[in-house]
């Protein structure tokens, strides 16, 4: 049992652990291969952090307000509904191909973040409830790329 903020908080370190790309490590003698995971074509993944335009594309994962918290019907939980968005920044340009050069990559992170559906034990389930191709701006500045919203179940004992 940790703390509310806790609990919270390692839910996003959980996406954005799917999302930062680690490479395979190959078998020696006993220990067996790792396989690559996160989305390669990422190249930064942002939690609660200021944003810089420097290593493009760039993912940031934003909380989003988490409404209603219930009392869960087993026991002493609590249903805590975690919606959270991650705002992919891909090109400073508008692309020649949307759904290569975008649309690719957005649907990369819905495939890293639904490979565990659970984060690691953090939730209870995790699944996408809008996909938004476009264009981004951040002070004054138009940028391309996307937002992805999931909601996430979290049981709090507190």
């Amino acid at each position: 049992m940790g703390s509310f903020y806790s609990d919270y908080k390692a839910v996003f370190e959980a996406v954005k652990s799917a999302l930062v790309y680690v490479a395979a490590v190959p078998a020696y003698d006993e220990v067996p291969q790792v396989p690559a995971h996160g989305v390669a074509s990422i190249k930064t993944v942002i939690v609660g952090e200021q944003f810089s335009y420097g290593f493009l594309p760039k993912a940031i994962i934003n909380a989003e307000p988490a409404f209603p918290i219930v009392p869960n019907t087993m026991g002493e939980l609590l249903d805590v509904p975690v919606f959270f968005s991650v705002v992919l920044v891909v090109r400073e340009f508008e692309p020649k191909d949307w759904f290569e050069d975008v649309i690719k990559v957005m649907g990369d992170v819905v495939d890293a973040i639904l490979a565990d559906r659970k984060l690691g034990g953090k939730v209870k389930d995790v699944y996408p409830v809008g996909f938004a191709p476009g264009e981004i701006k951040f002070a004054d500045k138009l940028l391309f790329g996307g937002i992805v919203r999931f909601k996430a179940v979290l049981w709090f004992a507190p």
